[in-house]
């Protein structure tokens, strides 16, 4: 049953008082903390290689007197010209990408024109590049959530010490669509050299591991991890390439490579990955010359899930990719980057496998941050 229009208009009156209030209180503060996000970090911190995207606006426009278009957009939406308010906040989020009063009030413009379709982008943005606490994202996230046009969504924020960390997604030298391509790799069952398995590994480590990488023959030195068996290696390749519909979509593409050395990815086995953990993901580190992403994958809590192991590794080795991806914990249980539980698919996209373990949290999650400028954004090579 459709809800009377004086109750609409109450509704929306409503709406507008309240946020109009909440724009003005919080604006300032939360242009603020965008530029604060936004701060270039030290080297010694960052997890990236490659540019920094810190110092970007946000994508586009530099000319645009962003301040005169907000006043616009902010005149018509409290005259309830919500199509006029999109098309204006849109031109806002276009100079000021990481804006998250702007993209907020971008998306509740779009939800009563009735783009929905960019309204969830926008609203996804807000959760996505905020921290849980903050009054945007809370209601950015209650509106995904009261909205049936939504279907309930639940974006999760990727903050990883305050900064937006992901692939660099720009496209092949003389092509329009193609992205630039992250190779990888994945050992047969070889384990990294003793001080650096498992729990032993550190990120400070890794920085040693990049020279030895280059290293003639080392690869071929390396040793075999205990419980290894047959079939491990394809299972985990079946695990990220659930995350192959990332392409099509313009985020980024990847490809497997039999040469470790040209690989921007590097996936090893451990006997323990430490702590309650099976596997991590280590960022390449900036700054530092041949840096990869090394990403290892315990045998030990496979060999106790008997014969659930080919399950419990796809969804691991799943969810380490949407680490390497950029993206951060959910605490969903149905979300494959939950890291445990149960995971329910997300088949209303044709680019999603039946099996596959990634959910729609999952998708709009990773979609949003490569919809805005990251902090650190990495380079393949």
């Amino acid at each position: 049953m459709s809800k009377p229009k004086s109750k609409i208009r109450q509704f929306l009156a409503a709406i507008a008082v309240v946020t109009l209030a909440l724009f003005l209180v919080l604006a300032f503060a939360a242009a603020n903390e965008t530029v604060a996000l936004a701060k270039p970090t030290a080297a010694k911190k960052a997890a990236g290689k490659g540019r920094s995207a810190a110092s970007k606006s946000g994508g586009g426009a530099a000319n645009v007197d962003v301040e005169a278009l907000q006043k616009q957009a902010l005149a018509a939406y409290m005259k309830r010209d919500f199509a006029l308010a999109k098309e204006l906040f849109q031109k806002c989020v276009a100079g000021k990408g990481r804006d998250v009063s702007l993209q907020y009030y971008l998306g509740v413009s779009a939800l009563y024109a009735g783009d929905f379709d960019l309204a969830e982008r926008a609203l996804c943005r807000v959760v996505v590049m905020t921290p849980p606490q903050n009054q945007f994202s809370q209601l950015a996230a209650k509106t995904l959530q009261d909205w049936k046009q939504f279907g309930k969504i639940k974006p999760y924020s990727q903050l990883q010490d305050g900064r937006l960390v992901r692939w660099c997604n720009a496209k092949e030298p003389g092509e329009k669509s193609k992205v630039k391509t992250i190779k990888i790799w994945v050992a047969d069952g070889l384990q990294l050299p003793a001080g650096y398995v498992g729990e032993e590994l550190t990120r400070d480590k890794c920085k040693n591991l990049y020279g030895m990488f280059r290293r003639p023959g080392f690869f071929e030195g390396l040793g075999r991890v205990e419980h290894y068996i047959s079939g491990y290696r394809d299972v985990v390749i079946k695990g990220i390439n659930d995350w192959k519909w990332v392409a099509p979509l313009g985020i980024v593409d990847f490809e497997f490579v039999e040469d470790p050395r040209r690989a921007d990815v590097l996936y090893f086995w451990c006997p323990r990955s430490g702590g309650d953990s099976v596997g991590r993901t280590y960022y390449s580190w900036t700054g530092t010359s041949n840096s990869v992403c090394i990403v290892h994958i315990e045998t030990e809590y496979l060999r106790r899930w008997g014969a659930r192991w080919s399950k419990e590794l796809r969804d691991t080795s799943c969810h380490e990719f949407g680490h390497v991806l950029g993206l951060g914990h959910s605490d969903n249980e149905m979300d494959v980057m939950c890291g445990h539980g149960i995971r329910v698919s997300y088949r209303a996209k044709v680019e999603y496998s039946d099996a596959s373990p990634v959910t729609r949290n999952d998708f709009v999650s990773l979609r949003a941050l490569y919809e805005l400028p990251g902090d650190a954004e990495f380079e393949v090579k």
